[in-house]
C-alpha cells in the first residue's frame, strides 16, 4: 500500500508541474529516399501579444535530420494549398517561420492542418528528391499500446 501511495503522489506532482497548454505540436517524418525531419507546428491567433496583426498565423519550425548531407529541406505543402518554397536547410540546421492563414475559423486545429502536411527535400541543384509526410501513429499501434498499459495496470493491481 505504501509503494502505491508513493507512486500516486509522484504522478500527482508530475501532473501539477506539467504546463496547462502545449503551444506547439511536435512533428517528424522520414521519406523513402533518405529525407527526414523533426520540428513543430502551431496555429497562433492575432490576439497573441507576440503578433501585431489580426487573424491566425501558422508557425512552423523544421530541422533537417537526413542521414545524407546532400539532401536539403526546400519547402513544404499544407493540405489544399500551394507549395511554399523556403531557403535550403542543410542537415542539422533548423528553419523557423510563420505564415498568415486565410482562414478565420478558430475551430481549425493544428491536428487538422497536419493531415496533409508534406516537407519537400531537394538536392544541391534544386531537383526534388523526396516528399516526406508527417508521421502519424497507426490506430493499431495505439490500440496495442493501450492494451499493454491495461495489462500492466491489471498486473500491478493483482499484486497489491
Amino acid at each position: 500500500m505504501k509503494k502505491q501511495t508513493i507512486i500516486i503522489c509522484a504522478a500527482a506532482v508530475c501532473l501539477a508541474l506539467m504546463p496547462v497548454a502545449g503551444y506547439s505540436l511536435p512533428v517528424s517524418g522520414a521519406g523513402m529516399n533518405g529525407g527526414s525531419f523533426t520540428g513543430s507546428i502551431d496555429i497562433v491567433y492575432g490576439n497573441d501579444n507576440s503578433l501585431n496583426a489580426a487573424g491566425p498565423w501558422l508557425t512552423i519550425s523544421l530541422t533537417n535530420t537526413s542521414a545524407k548531407d546532400n539532401l536539403f529541406i526546400s519547402g513544404y505543402a499544407l493540405p489544399g494549398r500551394d507549395i511554399s518554397e523556403i531557403d535550403s536547410v542543410g542537415t542539422g540546421h533548423t528553419w523557423s517561420d510563420r505564415q498568415s492563414l486565410s482562414i478565420a475559423n478558430r475551430s481549425i486545429s493544428v491536428e487538422s492542418m497536419l493531415s496533409g502536411f508534406v516537407v519537400l527535400f531537394s538536392d544541391r541543384s534544386g531537383q526534388l528528391i523526396d516528399k516526406v509526410p508527417v508521421a502519424v501513429p497507426e490506430p493499431s499501434t495505439m490500440l496495442l499500446l493501450g492494451f499493454g498499459l491495461l495489462a500492466v495496470g491489471a498486473g500491478l493491481r493483482k499484486r497489491s
